[in-house]
């Protein structure tokens, strides 16, 4: 029996040491970027005669908004709150008891609102660069979707009205996976994905950005998005067989062994600057991760 119970005790201690030892091995999975449809028509909100300082601010989130707006002002169900912001209906809910909490910290002890930050995008706002006449969204849809900027000029001179693009100008639309401007190595696990509209001038007309899907690329329907949205090249950094099998079908050419400022990778392409090097995922992980789930 002692010997049976040393056992059973050493049994223990190394599943308790393999799980904490775990939590530092495993990457933390990333949050999906959440849609917001409405931008709020104001910055925050001030009690009548408040002193608090910046310090006492509570900072309600764009998505935390959005839950709000939907569930409480449209009076959605959670389950349609969550179609439409583009999550599940558990994140959702905790984005929701989050969002309920903070007004409600906000009200009794009397402090000021502001409403910005968290993770999200949206493509309900359009602005024009009145410098290069470049149209976009929020190029980057996380932190600061208020601070616009244009994408190719960095100027600041930027409008919101008389927004329309021209369909019949038109030439083609590209798709880069994106991280803070410059090309994801990672086309599946890629933080978003860029969609610069190009003219019949070679121009390029408009920049947008859609969430990059939860999962492996290969799973997920990313490619039938794109073919929808009209992509038909994508540039990237690695991508496996998989993949790109799957953006072949949906007829979107690939081009791979991108890296660098997502602008200046889509000029270089569209002065023939640019071809598929031919190799694929160089990670051992993500080369089974991709082939893996071909069909």
């Amino acid at each position: 029996m002692l010997k049976n119970d040393l056992l059973l005790r050493y049994e223990h201690l190394f599943i308790i040491f393999a799980v904490e030892n775990n939590k530092y091995l495993m990457s933390p999975r990333p949050k999906n970027i959440r849609k917001v449809n409405n931008m709020p028509s104001v910055a925050g909100f001030k009690p009548i005669a408040s002193n608090s300082s910046r310090k006492d601010t509570i900072f309600l989130h764009f998505e935390e908004y959005e839950a709000i707006r939907l569930c409480d002002y449209e009076m959605k169900t959670q389950q349609e709150a969550s179609v439409s912001m583009g999550v599940s209906r558990p994140t959702l809910s905790r984005i929701y008891t989050s969002a309920r909490q903070k007004i409600a910290q906000a009200l009794v002890r009397g402090v000021v609102i502001m409403i910005e930050g968290g993770v999200a995008y949206t493509d309900s706002e359009w602005f024009r660069c009145g410098v290069c006449g470049l149209v976009f969204n929020n190029i980057n849809p996380t932190l600061k979707i208020r601070k616009m900027e244009c994408p190719i000029c960095h100027s600041n001179d930027i409008s919101i009205s008389n927004i329309n693009i021209n369909k019949n100008e038109i030439m083609m639309k590209i798709a880069i996976p994106t991280k803070e401007n410059v090309v994801d190595n990672h086309f599946g696990h890629c933080e978003y994905y860029t969609i610069l509209t190009v003219g019949q001038d070679n121009q390029i007309l408009s920049s947008e950005t859609i969430p990059s899907p939860q999962g492996c690329g290969c799973k997920s329907n990313i490619a039938g998005e794109l073919e929808n949205m009209g992509v038909s090249v994508m540039l990237a950094g690695n991508m496996g067989q998989g993949a790109l099998n799957v953006l072949t079908t949906h007829h979107i050419k690939v081009i791979r062994g991108c890296s660098g400022n997502i602008l200046d990778v889509a000029t270089d392409y569209l002065n023939g600057k640019l071809t598929d090097s031919g190799v694929g995922c160089s990670s051992h992980e993500h080369h089974h991760e991709c082939h893996g789930q071909q069909s």
